[in-house]
């Protein structure tokens, strides 16, 4: 039974996580349906992860392990949602100073 939850939440946590975060890096949050969202997520995941694990074993003779494994999926999951949080930041913070010009262009009427 334990081995179950496990073989689920690691395959859940490796195949699928780090694709989702990414699909919103590529694709905005209305622009794609939630089953192209869920497909596009295991595509990315498939590629991302093997992709950077046999990358740095290659480039820095970093091992493969699970605990790098998981630290990989950490930073492909991590890297993605900052990189979606600062692009929501920046429009927020463009929404609030075009929100100042027009509370000043109210004033000077």
């Amino acid at each position: 039974m334990l081995e179950g939850f496990r073989i689920f939440f690691g395959a859940l946590f490796i195949l699928f996580v780090p694709g989702f975060a990414w699909s919103y890096v590529f694709f905005a949050k209305k622009n794609i349906d939630w089953i192209e969202r869920v497909a596009l997520s295991i595509g990315l995941s498939i590629a991302l992860v093997p992709l950077t694990i046999f990358w740095l074993n290659w480039l820095f003779d970093i091992k493969i392990t699970l605990l790098n494994t998981s630290l990989v999926v950490c930073g492909l999951t991590g890297v993605a949602l900052v990189w979606v949080w600062a692009r929501r930041q920046s429009r927020i913070s463009r929404l609030g100073e075009r929100v100042e010009l027009w509370f000043k262009s109210l004033r000077s009427k």
